[in-house]
């Protein structure tokens, strides 16, 4: 139709510098350790999006970066694969965020270490200041590395305007962030640890998925999807409580980013009309890209790995 705006998905959070070590070895407390090492552009929002540019167009990014060469790096990149940068703040006199993760000889994550600090200082006046222009047949993605006045105002703001929200809780301590109401937000995708964050039950089974699943929908969520990495996955919603077991995966590379993946295969879905179930299986399709993967986005064809795995 003449004049119609095309859906733009905005993707909100952190984008960070990235270094990934990998054990030769299984890993030992007190001693050095041989590792390989990469480094590369990362934060949840940051992953997000690009995954979402290798699928769809009119994506943009909303985070901070500080007014440092690695600040500047980053939205080079960002401009380079044609992610609508104009809402990243660079902060003058604050250090562009980093995140390292050790991962053991077979590709999972052992340790993360997160140097953050710098957006706890997101001004929030400035920062919200862009979603005037949100409309409402956009989608809009929320990770928790935001403060939590703009966490708040981001679900309430989706709410008011209906627009569509998605929400990464991100990590158990940041989970804590979230707002305890969460009415609006179309799904929001813990594992099993940030689950039991949310929710306060203790997750042993999928009956205790189910359990917090219903917590989350009183809350406010329409779906509700667990991560339960090589279980499978959990759909909570109000027609439905359904377990998805994972499908078998060889040699994987690295586990980082697959959960992004799984998000931003998601989001083309509903942008693309399909169901709640659609947007997961094509979850699980972009999701096994990162596993096959050093980088924290894959930048290859969905369609080229035959196997298939969730996380």
């Amino acid at each position: 139709m003449p004049g119609r705006t095309t859906p733009r998905i905005r993707c909100l959070g952190g984008v960070t510098i990235d270094r990934k070590l990998k054990s030769w070895k299984p890993l030992r407390r007190g001693t050095s350790n041989p590792v390989t090492s990469l480094s590369t552009f990362g934060g949840v929002a940051h992953n997000v999006a690009l995954n979402l540019r290798q699928l769809t167009s009119n994506i943009s990014l909303q985070s901070a970066v500080g007014n440092d060469d690695d600040g500047y790096r980053i939205l080079a990149h960002v401009r380079e694969h044609r992610i609508a940068a104009d809402d990243i703040l660079i902060l003058a006199q604050q250090r562009t965020a980093h995140y390292d993760a050790i991962l053991d000889e077979e590709g999972e994550l052992y340790l993360a270490l997160a140097d953050m600090a710098i957006f706890d200082s997101i001004p929030c006046r400035s920062f919200i200041q862009a979603w005037d222009a949100w409309a409402e047949h956009d989608l809009v993605f929320l990770d928790t590395n935001l403060p939590e006045a703009i966490l708040e105002q981001a679900i309430n703001t989706a709410r008011v305007k209906k627009i569509r929200l998605a929400v990464d809780p991100v990590s158990v301590s940041k989970a804590q962030k979230l707002p305890h109401s969460l009415e609006g937000v179309l799904f929001i995708k813990p594992d099993r640890l940030e689950a039991e964050a949310l929710s306060g039950v203790s997750i042993q089974s999928t009956a205790d998925c189910f359990k917090a699943g219903k917590i989350l929908l009183n809350r406010g969520v329409q779906h509700v999807i667990i991560s339960l990495g090589k279980d499978g996955y959990v759909v909570v919603n109000a027609a439905m409580q359904k377990q998805v077991p994972a499908k078998i995966v060889h040699a994987l590379v690295d586990v980082s980013g697959a959960g992004d993946a799984f998000v931003a295969g998601m989001l083309y879905s509903i942008k693309q009309g399909g169901d709640i179930l659609d947007a997961c299986q094509m979850g699980e399709n972009a999701a096994i890209r990162a596993l096959y993967s050093y980088q924290n986005v894959a930048l290859t064809p969905i369609d080229s790995v035959q196997e298939q795995c969730v996380f």
